[in-house]
């Protein structure tokens, strides 16, 4: 399988690439609307020319996702979880993608979306003011940085790496056959990664709103640790796959229903 991890590795890496490109001028715009009256001083503060800079964040993603990808696919196999579509398409067999998987990863995004938006909307918005300033209508760039970087390579990073380690950690320390594995091992792997993406988006959170008060700490790990557990079950259950579709129709409903409807 040496030769197919490689080639899934690299054609996970090259779809991260594409999606390097498209997040940080995604994320200088959030800024930049943001903080209107910084807008110049943004760019100027970035180290190297703008161009350059968006070569080199992209470049690093893509070689971050060549080896998380590489080590997770090893550890992926190793700890029960499945990449069938990956594997089908790269040993050129033929591709089951199940219409009923593909359908809950769909609804997941769904609900996903529906609860970031709408927990600002009807109650977080209550609590702190300026959610009420921040406007957050259809974004293009937001939503090819949310298909091709969200739903890929923070995939990569939480579920094919992060929650693959955990699990082959816990069976190594608890000296646990691969095909005995408890549930709770996932259970745990699955709740685990969805604390640390939300913890790391503390800063963000922090830089945005100036400060990090209680209601915004727990608005952080509410909003960013919900999909987390969705598409870390998809994971265990259904396949790498389906839980990059369930993120990727996450950002899709975000952008072309919920941000417009209700902002």
């Amino acid at each position: 399988m040496k030769k197919i991890d490689l080639k899934i590795s690299l054609f996970l890496a090259v779809i991260c690439l594409i999606g390097g490109f498209f997040v940080l001028p995604y994320q200088i715009a959030t800024l930049q609307d943001t903080f209107p009256q910084e807008n110049d001083s943004l760019i100027e503060a970035l180290p190297v020319p703008y161009s350059l800079m968006l070569v080199i964040n992209s470049i690093q993603i893509l070689m971050i996702a060549f080896f998380l990808s590489f080590i997770g696919i090893k550890l992926a196999r190793k700890t029960g979880f499945s990449l069938s579509i990956l594997d089908a398409f790269f040993q050129k067999e033929k591709i089951k993608l199940e219409t009923r998987k593909v359908i809950v990863s769909i609804v997941f995004g769904f609900i996903t979306a529906f609860v970031l938006v709408g927990m600002d909307r009807f109650y977080f918005q209550n609590k702190i003011e300026i959610l009420g300033e921040l406007q957050s209508g259809f974004s293009l760039m937001g939503l090819l940085a949310g298909i091709f970087y969200g739903g890929v390579f923070e995939e990569i990073m939480l579920r094919l790496f992060f929650m693959s380690l955990l699990v082959w950690i816990l069976m190594k320390l608890f000296k646990r056959d691969e095909k005995k594995l408890p549930n709770y091992y996932y259970w745990i792997s699955i709740l685990i990664a969805s604390i640390v993406f939300a913890a790391g988006h503390l800063p963000a959170t922090n830089m945005l709103f100036g400060e990090l008060s209680f209601v915004l700490i727990v608005r952080c790990f509410v909003l960013n640790g919900i999909g987390g557990i969705f598409f870390g079950y998809l994971y265990w259950k259904k396949g790498f796959e389906y839980a990059v579709i369930a993120h990727m129709f996450t950002h899709i409903s975000l952008q072309l229903l919920f941000n417009p409807l209700f902002h």
